[in-house]
């Protein structure tokens, strides 16, 4: 939306060459990155500890942040969405989630998704771009700006909104590391989750990361005939070459692996599918978290009864799989990922 340098997401050396051409040592770039990330200010007028001539000329030059909050909803719980538009075609959502342990950033790594997953309104309108690593860690900031007048800062992440992180892998590898640098965001691994519908070949790049973050498999069904009908990334990587991918990250991560199952109505909720779901993920440590679906208007799921949704965790829990139901969080806004974004382009 300008020609001028975005500041936010630009890499130490990227930065500290920006102030080199400035004329300016080494040692303001650690200050500006104080003021964005810390105590979150983007006005330079601001920065009382540059000189007024730096100051114009920053205002000149550059600017703290590219993209636009176009859109916002608040639930009464305090959960927020945030629609961010960094031009009239990418737009991208974000949502700022409210638990007793601190502020959870649920943000997107695309602008739509190329997965066409069939009850995701994400991809309805297609894949548009890849995010690039600023515009990923703005959003962060963007958050960062609507907390600060409440004293928050988001504390974890989970690259859980539009697109597939996997799928933009370098990008979504250098935002995670950027947020946990501790002259940025702070965030720490252990607080960073990372969602997948199966990419194998990103899930065993991950491993070799060693990175100590969770990794979330977005699973939704237990066998490959069900799965094939919602999620077309299972007929190019069928259960038995994820799970075993599955396996050996958690083998070489030692790290506890969650999968996310969303409860479509007569579809993935009998007593058969708990069944075969304890067996797929025996032996593994994991954890499942049970989601309600959230209906999205133009496709035809629905959520199960509260009674079936308790029915098939205690059947999960009777077969020894760690399970929880996820809490629903602003329910009266546009819950499900990619509905903001889809209402906003005109397309519903």
């Amino acid at each position: 939306m300008t020609s001028k340098r975005n500041l936010v997401g630009l890499a130490w050396p990227a930065l500290t060459d920006f102030f080199l051409e400035l004329g300016q040592p080494e040692y303001r770039a650690k200050q500006l990155m104080e003021w964005i990330y810390q105590h979150n200010v983007g006005d330079f007028s601001q920065m009382s500890n540059f000189p007024k001539e730096l100051r114009q000329k920053l205002e000149e030059t550059a600017v703290v942040g590219a993209g636009e909050v176009v859109a916002r909803q608040v639930a009464a719980d305090g959960t927020t969405k945030l629609a961010i538009a960094f031009s009239e075609d990418r737009i991208v959502e974000c949502v700022i989630l409210r638990y007793h342990y601190g502020v959870t950033l649920c943000l997107s790594s695309q602008v739509g998704c190329k997965m066409g997953c069939a009850f995701c309104a994400s991809g309805l309108g297609g894949f548009v771009d890849n995010l690039t690593t600023a515009e990923i860690i703005e959003q962060i900031w963007q958050a960062n700006q609507e907390l600060a007048a409440q004293g928050l800062r988001v504390g974890h992440l989970v690259y859980m909104g539009m697109g597939e992180p996997l799928d933009n892998y370098p990008q979504v590898i250098e935002s995670i590391r950027f947020a946990n640098n501790p002259a940025t965001f702070n965030i720490g691994m252990r607080n960073i989750t990372v969602s997948t519908s199966g990419v194998v070949p990103g899930i065993r790049q991950l491993a070799e990361e060693n990175l100590p973050l969770t990794l979330s498999i977005s699973l939704h069904a237990p066998l490959d005939y069900l799965r094939d009908q919602i999620m077309p990334i299972n007929q190019r990587y069928p259960l038995t070459e994820l799970m075993l991918a599955v396996r050996d990250y958690a083998r070489t991560s030692r790290r506890r692996v969650t999968f996310e199952y969303i409860l479509l109505a007569g579809f993935n909720d009998q007593l058969i599918h708990a069944e075969k779901l304890a067996s797929l993920l025996a032996g593994i440590i994991a954890n499942v978290n049970v989601i309600p679906y959230n209906e999205v208007p133009g496709l035809p799921w629905q959520a199960p009864s509260d009674k079936q949704i308790r029915f098939f965790l205690r059947a999960l829990e009777a077969r020894g799989v760690t399970a929880t139901l996820r809490r629903e969080l602003g329910p009266e806004i546009e819950a499900a990922c990619g509905q903001l974004r889809r209402r906003l382009q005109g397309e519903e």
